[in-house]
């Protein structure tokens, strides 16, 4: 009966003691809380005027890639959302961040081991007068319990979380950069296809040239000085072919490394040219403020800025105490046979702590250092938000230009051909002179390829454009959902 009363006394003590650390627990967390990202000041609409090739909304436009209706292009961004190493390379570290969290978590739990040990010992017959062996047995359950009353466990897993936000918004930007370099690189490739055959077709027209002059110089109508002229016309078109080539053959090989494969995979696939991608008749462009939301590297600058502020905390907690409740419990015996027997049970209970109590500074010096870091992750938000609205601005400028000189190149290459018509004409009929021949064909070459180059670049500012908005992977299905998911559901 008094056994039973002391465990009934130590059980209530103990229950008292928890109680007291649920309270002290309860305390609030030292260091800043944090507040959100900074309020800036952003323009309601953006500085260049929008056409009418433009919808101006508060949404951004899911698959951005699939307005061209290119379905090369879509299987190329398929392939390389699974396959690209950079992908699996972020993916990886979002997998290292949510692990991390759990181990943060983990701290503000008790700590439980089990402890065991058997131990046989002889004594000295020399010493005791008779040899005896003796058994020892041990078994039991050893608890440590950190009991954050500062905050240092919760500060911690406030970083570790917004360490893991951040890690998965690295991943999203990843999937931005990657679905506009592919994009880039194809309209690239189809590009090059263009000038190409250009190109080709720029040699067919100096053949076709060569040919009648060499009529005119084998009939003397001539001087031997067009016939030179023209060979050489041929020649300088010919030397741009494998310019052409190479360029082709680079950007399929950038295309194949960007989806995880060996260069040369995609040659085959990309020989054939389906031109360049027609730019969409609708470009949606994105509110300013909405930018703040949809770019994953803005949102990768506030979950910085939180982090940072979770660990001026940790810094700070550093100046208090850190108390542990520590327990053991379990059976010790020289005999089996009384192993668990109430004489064989030991056990100790109680609270220590440890207060760096001097330092020379260097803890103080700590938080100052995470200060200055929250100022940094504060002004490095503000320059990615502005820079954001730079890439943004930049893009449809850009767009709005080069889609008048677009306008310019086609009269210019129309009226080039018929010039071209007109001047060779007039060469065979012995009324001018080779020269003007040579201009015109020189001219309309150039024409062409600028205007080819010129197609390219149209899409590629839209191209831009989407990446400055930050458009694509939110209607990408990843393994980070998978992830986040889980968090929520543990």
């Amino acid at each position: 009966m008094i056994f039973t009363k002391n465990i009934t006394k130590t059980y209530l003590k103990a229950l008292s003691h928890v109680v007291i650390i649920l309270f002290l627990v309860s305390c609030k967390a030292v260091g800043p809380d944090y507040e959100g990202a900074p309020e800036l000041e952003v323009p309601e609409n953006w500085d260049n005027q929008l056409n009418n090739e433009f919808i101006e909304a508060s949404v951004s436009q899911t698959q951005w890639w699939t307005l061209f209706n290119d379905p090369v292009l879509n299987d190329l961004i398929s392939r390389a959302a699974v396959d690209n190493l950079d992908a699996k390379i972020s993916l990886a570290r979002v997998e290292v961040a949510r692990a991390n969290l759990g181990i943060a978590e983990g701290a503000k739990l008790p700590a439980l081991d089990g402890l065991g040990d058997v131990s046989e010992k002889s004594k000295s017959k020399s010493v005791s007068g008779d040899k005896d062996t003796d058994i020892y047995s041990s078994i039991g359950l050893d608890i440590s319990w950190e009991i954050d009353i500062f905050g240092y466990l919760r500060r911690s897993i406030e970083a570790a979380d917004a360490q893991l936000d951040r890690s998965v918004e690295r991943y999203r930007d990843v999937m931005v950069i990657l679905y506009a370099e592919i994009a880039n690189n194809y309209v690239a490739l189809r590009t090059a296809q263009e000038r190409l055959q250009y190109a080709l077709e720029n040699v067919k027209s100096q053949k076709d040239t060569l040919r009648i002059v060499n009529a005119r110089y084998e009939a003397e109508l001539v001087s031997e000085v067009d016939l030179l002229q023209s060979e050489q016309n041929l020649a300088a078109a010919q030397s741009n072919i494998p310019l052409f080539h190479a360029r082709i053959n680079e950007l399929s090989n950038s295309l194949a490394i960007l989806l995880g494969k060996n260069p040369g995979t995609l040659n085959s696939e990309l020989k054939q040219s389906y031109g360049i991608p027609h730019v969409p008749e609708k470009t949606v462009v994105q509110v300013p403020r909405e930018i703040l939301r949809q770019r994953p590297d803005i949102r990768e600058a506030e979950r910085l800025l939180a982090q940072e502020t979770a660990e001026v905390g940790i810094a700070t907690a550093e100046e208090y105490p850190r108390f542990n409740l520590n327990g053991t419990f379990g059976y010790d015996s020289k005999e089996f046979d009384n192993q668990f027997s109430s004489d064989s049970r030991y056990w100790s209970f109680g609270p220590n702590f440890r207060w760096n109590i001097f330092d020379g500074g260097a803890t103080q010096a700590a938080i100052e250092v995470q200060d200055a870091q929250v100022e940094e992750a504060r002004v490095n938000y503000e320059k990615r938000v502005l820079r954001a609205f730079e890439e943004v601005e930049n893009a449809i400028k850009s767009y709005k230009e080069e889609k008048q000189r677009n306008a310019s190149l086609n009269v210019s290459v129309s009226a080039a051909k018929k010039v071209n018509k007109i001047t060779l004409a007039r060469y065979t009929s012995g009324l001018i002179d080779f020269q003007e021949v040579q201009d015109a064909e020189r001219v309309i070459f150039f024409q062409e390829d600028d205007l080819a180059k010129s197609n390219g670049n149209l899409v590629q500012f839209i191209i831009q454009l989407y990446k400055a908005m930050g458009g694509g992977w939110e209607d990408t299905e990843t393994a980070t959902e998978i992830i986040v998911n889980e968090q929520i559901q543990e």
